[in-house]
């Protein structure tokens, strides 16, 4: 069996093993034997793909039998430091079979004896194996909902978003508005550049996007070089005044492309949703905005009634 690789942030050589419950002793002293446990444990956590919830049920059990303050996962990308201050941590990097799973700091007021951490050990070893079909279901999800080369959201995620969106917008009676844009003269770039220097051009383009919008806003690449920006609670001055916004900031950002400084400028079409709308009459009227917009001169923005 697989176990996770230790690092122990603080331990606790001196820690005072009596404090805890007659009951909580019972179970770590038991636990070299107690195979029911591990099992039923292990079933527990085997319910759930969600991370989250993967840890909040390891939370539920670890947390009365160690007096735990907090139980802290952190996945391999995230760089975010974990504030023990006043606590005591200790840190387990977790792998299965050389994948990195991550972290897990578990944080209490007193340290942690030798005999608590051989306890904690054993119990995470039941976490690595659904933790890692967890993992992989999460990149699969990713894989299906974003475009390969931008990193975006693609045109399968923007038809289950948009429908969801309208339909919180019309519960909570909440503005929702979207921006429909392409890069102006694409295909010229691509045949004068060739296509590694298009493909470049559309991730600078996605970065200007990025740069303007908030963190709440759902970009998609539905086409070549058609993008789509969601905005959630947004009104129709507030998305004309972004869709300038970014319309400018693609226009003066320098775009450095496989050793080419190419000028790039993007059209734009916006609507609002109405009462009577529907999704595909929602994104038509911003598609027949956009290609207004491209019609009447490119680098520009048109909003559509």
């Amino acid at each position: 069996m697989a176990h996770p690789t230790l690092s122990i942030v603080n331990s606790s050589k001196s820690a005072d093993f009596s404090s805890q419950t007659s009951q909580a002793r019972k179970v770590i002293d038991n636990l070299n034997t107690d195979k029911q446990f591990l099992l039923e444990l292990s079933n527990k956590l085997h319910s759930t793909l969600d991370i989250k919830k993967l840890i909040i049920l390891l939370d539920l059990e670890i947390t009365p039998i160690l007096n735990l303050d907090n139980v802290i996962y952190q996945a391999i990308n995230d760089q975010k430091g974990i504030n023990t201050k006043g606590r005591h941590a200790i840190s387990y990097q977790l792998i299965l079979h050389e994948q990195n799973l991550g972290g897990i700091t578990l944080v209490r007021r007193r340290r942690f004896n030798k005999k608590e951490q051989k306890f904690i050990e054993k119990i995470l070893v039941s976490i690595l194996s659904p933790l890692s079909n967890s993992i992989d279901y999460q990149t699969a999800i990713q894989a299906a909902e974003h475009d390969p080369l931008t990193g975006v959201y693609n045109r399968f995620a923007m038809e289950n978003s948009l429908q969801r969106e309208i339909e919180l917008a019309q519960r909570n009676q909440t503005p929702l508005s979207m921006i429909v844009l392409d890069v102006d003269f694409f295909k010229k770039v691509n045949d004068t550049y060739g296509h590694a220097t298009g493909d470049c051009v559309l991730k600078h383009l996605t970065e200007c996007i990025k740069d303007c919008a908030r963190d709440s806003d759902m970009l998609f690449r539905y086409g070549g070089e058609e993008f789509m920006l969601l905005l959630n609670n947004t009104t129709r001055e507030g998305t004309r005044h972004l869709a300038d916004r970014i319309r400018q900031t693609i226009e003066e950002t320098p775009c450095f492309c496989t050793g080419e400084n190419i000028s790039i400028t993007a059209s734009m079409g916006v609507s609002s949703f109405t009462k009577d709308d529907t999704r595909e009459t929602f994104f038509a009227r911003a598609d027949k905005a956009l290609y207004q917009a491209k019609d009447s001169g490119r680098n520009r923005v048109i909003f559509q009634d």
